[in-house]
């Protein structure tokens, strides 16, 4: 897991959130205020009632609720912290979230065709409504959440407009994502509802067949999840808001469309290093291309050159056959066929040697060094 540990003792955490009102302990540590509750709760912190600093405010004192050793004895506390954000993408997120309300009333026509689409749906094997026909993937949940979340993604349809954000999601093709275009970049969302697993028991009939039967159990939580969909793994922003034993998701639009602007640019900045990356590959792999290219074009060279000097050498020792083939002969008593015979072989013998010497037809023999694809055309498309 990435990121670093927060390590104190349970009477030091007390203290703090005693001391502090837990969104300034939060911020002091690193960490969201949802997630130092939890960690309170976990290890039984008792903390400040709702109203208690506006009370201490007014000039009211109040003693600490008393901390309560733990039966088990284990006093440590450790908060896992993720790894911060870039500087760029946490100037971005320090943005103050706006306030959403949420309309009882559908008005937006994403919700609206949302609502057509899903109120006539059928239910997936986890009880999920999906429409019978095309597609509604920014939404999934249970009919009796169907409600609930059409009224969100209308609220946040709504002010994502008001915003100057684009919200497309393509008529003509109904198996495409709903999508946000922010700053130049579309980014996708859903909301969905939070399914239960647990591994399933087999039933006395299934321990006949139990290939046949179903490896999980899913139960509807009733819980509801908002996501920021495929949000680059390495930028390390959050990408879900979900209920929680405190928090809502209509809590959340606000702190979600901060969010969004967050993504837009955290993918915006994968995508050019992405982009800056294959750049470089490719101007590597033409690199290396170029010197495969000069390394096979220099041994083609060499071997021709190579060639050359080998049809000199032998043209020059069949010529020194002629030569001696020729003092050979005058030594000798022909007659005259004899002498006839042998200068057929002399005459072959010497075309021969022109005909192996690159020297006679020098600018032919060349020609191919300087313009190998005249005698390779398809070198040419090379």
């Amino acid at each position: 897991m990435n990121g670093t540990w927060i390590r104190l003792t349970r009477s030091e955490l007390h203290q703090k959130v005693w001391a502090a009102p837990i969104k300034k302990v939060a911020q002091e540590l690193g960490i969201s205020a949802p997630t130092l509750a939890n960690a309170c709760r976990k290890h039984n912190i008792p903390l400040p009632s709702a109203g208690h600093w506006t009370k201490i405010e007014l000039g009211h004192k109040f003693a600490p609720k008393p901390l309560i050793p733990e039966l088990s004895g284990n006093e440590a506390v450790q908060i896992h912290i993720r790894e911060r954000l870039s500087p760029e993408l946490a100037a971005v997120g320090a943005e103050h979230p706006p306030q959403v309300p949420i309309p009882q009333d559908l008005s937006h026509a994403l919700a609206l065709r949302t609502e057509k689409l899903l109120a006539s749906g059928k239910e997936n094997d986890r009880k999920l409504l999906v429409p019978k026909m095309g597609a509604a993937a920014h939404l999934l949940v249970s009919r009796k959440q169907l409600s609930r979340g059409l009224r969100i993604m209308n609220a946040l349809f709504l002010t994502l407009d008001e915003r100057g954000y684009v919200v497309s999601w393509p008529k003509k093709k109904e198996e495409e994502r709903l999508t946000v275009t922010v700053d130049g970049e579309a980014v996708g969302v859903s909301l969905q509802e939070v399914i239960d697993s647990k591994p399933h028991v087999l039933t006395p009939d299934e321990e006949k067949q139990p290939w046949r039967a179903p490896k999980w159990d899913y139960t509807l939580s009733g819980r509801l999840r908002l996501s920021i969909d495929r949000v680059p793994y390495t930028s390390h922003i959050r990408a879900s808001w979900a209920d929680g034993r405190v928090q809502i998701v209509e809590s959340c639009l606000g702190d979600f469309i901060v969010g969004l602007k967050v993504a837009a640019a955290a993918i915006k900045k994968d995508r050019l290093e992405r982009e800056e990356w294959n750049r470089r590959w490719e101007e590597e792999r033409r690199k290396e291309e170029e010197q495969r290219r000069r390394a096979e074009e220099y041994k083609r060279k060499a071997e021709f050159v190579g060639g050359l000097i080998k049809n000199w050498q032998e043209a020059n020792r069949v010529r020194t056959f002629v030569r001696a083939l020729t003092e050979a002969a005058s030594q000798r008593e022909l007659s005259d066929d004899e002498r006839q015979e042998i200068q057929q072989v002399l005459d072959w013998t010497a075309k021969y040697a022109d005909l192996l010497d690159p020297l006679t037809g020098l600018p032919g023999s060349v020609a191919e060094f300087a313009h190998p694809e005249l005698k390779y055309p398809w070198l040419k498309h090379a």
